[in-house]
């Protein structure tokens, strides 16, 4: 039972956000209703039981996330991998956005984005095939590729804020290590044996310290709408209070370490100089100039301010197992390759249906203005707005 009752088609997705906030909102709307509970004290009083709801729900996720990640760090849990080291091609001003192709079929690309195909295979080349199961690189994959300059000062070239990109189907799609790769404590400049993943994204870009990860993985009920953990930050700047810092590596000191010198050395989830008394990063990971990591889809981590002018090239690659494909934020394949995935043409930051389909509904728009100037918000209503506003 949802406490919407029956939404139409364009509700779905607040129904099921209500639905998934736990019994807890139903009984506290309820007894709001209920004359013989405290609650009922509270009626018609909406801003003070957002804000009750609003503590609570806070409370409730902060316990949830460091209870979490107290369990990952006894289970040495990896969210995140240093792939290896790649080369951007010359930059072309291309913008796509998680474009669908086969990812063993360079065919399935179109020509202009041929550049990427090195490093669409150096990800290929580490994810895991199973048993009696077709190989990887037979299966949908979706490209983002992002090449342009900032416009304002301290503004950032991708998404800001912590967020998740939160493609989440089947544990396998989310993300799973099942070896890391060799990085050798002399550093040699690249890995010495792939790593093997399942699932997963990888991400890289031509900028130092324009994006910080972190090692952690949010809980699926705590990520938001649109992969959205900034809420959490405070929880995250508890569990990893060093600040962002480069991953270990040996000093940029020709002299000293000749071609070993700026080289990455050991795991990149693991910091220290003594090679025998290593341990777990304190801080999130700012990434360097052609650092391809792989992370799971609930790995935090956030695109940085950059000088107003800076160039940059950014890419990404999702194995597959994607739930949905956002039209309004995604780039077809003009050689024709479908996403294996439920296309919807909604935001996926708010919900709401794509500019082009309000436009072109007034109806729902007077419906709107009427039920804003209505007086006291129905339970309907209010658990809508509940529902809404406690997503992370």
């Amino acid at each position: 039972m949802s406490l919407l009752g029956d939404a139409p088609s364009t509700s779905k997705r607040e129904a099921t956000a209500a639905e998934r906030l736990h019994a807890s909102l139903m009984a506290y709307l309820l007894g709001t209703a209920d004359e013989e509970s405290p609650l009922s004290v509270l009626s018609g009083h909406s801003d003070v039981l957002r804000l009750i709801w609003h503590v609570v729900d806070i409370a409730w996720k902060r316990e949830q996330m460091m209870t979490a990640l107290q369990a990952q760090e006894e289970k040495e849990l990896v969210a995140f991998a240093h792939v290896d080291n790649v080369t951007f091609p010359a930059p072309k001003m291309i913008n796509v956005n998680m474009m669908p192709f086969i990812l063993g079929d360079k065919k399935s690309l179109p020509p202009e984005l041929h550049a990427y195909w090195p490093m669409i295979s150096k990800c290929t080349s580490t994810l895991h095939r199973s048993d009696g199961k077709a190989s990887p690189k037979d299966r949908v994959g979706y490209l983002t590729v992002h090449e342009s300059s900032v416009v304002h000062e301290g503004a950032s070239q991708r998404r800001p804020g912590l967020h998740t990109e939160g493609f989440n189907r089947d544990v396998c799609d989310s993300g799973k290590v099942h070896t890391l790769p060799r990085w050798h404590p002399w550093g040699f400049g690249h890995a010495m044996r792939n790593g093997q993943f399942e699932g997963g994204l990888f991400m890289a870009s031509n900028v130092s310290d324009s994006c910080h990860i972190y090692n952690a993985i949010v809980p699926t009920e705590l990520v938001g709408r649109g992969g959205d953990v900034e809420p959490l930050r405070s929880c995250l700047n508890e569990r990893f209070p060093s600040a962002p810092k480069p991953r270990t590596c040996w000093p940029a000191d020709d002299e000293r370490c000749g071609s070993h010198a700026g080289c990455a050395r050991c795991d990149m989830h693991l910091e220290g100089d003594d090679l025998f008394d290593q341990r777990r990063v304190t801080g999130p990971i700012a990434l360097r100039t052609g650092e391809l990591v792989w992370f799971t889809d609930r790995t935090p981590h956030e695109s940085r301010p950059l000088p107003t002018g800076q160039p940059r090239q950014f890419f990404r690659l999702v194995t597959g197992g994607v739930d949905t494909w956002y039209a309004a934020h995604s780039t077809p394949n003009p050689l024709g390759t479908q996403p294996d995935a439920a296309v919807v043409h909604y935001d996926k930051f708010t919900g709401e249906p794509a500019a082009a389909l309000v436009e072109s509904s007034p109806t729902r728009h007077a419906r709107g203005a009427a039920s804003s100037c209505a007086g006291r918000p129905s339970l309907r209503q209010l658990a809508a707005a509940l529902a809404k506003e406690c997503q992370v």
